[in-house]
């Protein structure tokens, strides 16, 4: 499969779109809020939210909405941002929404 730079651009810039969808986000917030800070939950309630809107958004660029297609996804994504500081800064964006940083306090 040929995925170009432009391509991969384009396919993050759709994905951070869905995230923000007036479709998507009240659900994305809500899992958030219900998660807080426990990575477990963050793992149970927003990681398979956000999974499900990146299947979609992938397979209209010729991946398979699935685990296999994400996988290989990801795999262009890593290569490609090797090359275009672009792809590595709109990768970094997405990644934020599987696992958003974590507030660690000192009790």
């Amino acid at each position: 499969m040929s995925f170009t730079a432009v391509e991969a651009r384009s396919a993050l810039v759709d994905l951070l779109s869905a995230f923000q969808s007036p479709a998507n986000l009240p659900g994305l917030e809500a899992a958030r809020a219900e998660a807080g800070n426990d990575m477990v939950k963050q793992m149970q309630l927003v990681f398979p939210a956000v999974t499900r809107i990146q299947a979609l958004v992938i397979s209209r660029y010729g991946f398979s909405p699935d685990g296999e297609g994400m996988v290989q996804f990801i795999q262009h994504i890593k290569q490609l941002e090797r090359e275009d500081p672009e792809v590595e800064r709109l990768h970094s964006m997405v990644k934020a929404h599987f696992i958003p940083p974590m507030n660690l306090s000192n009790h």
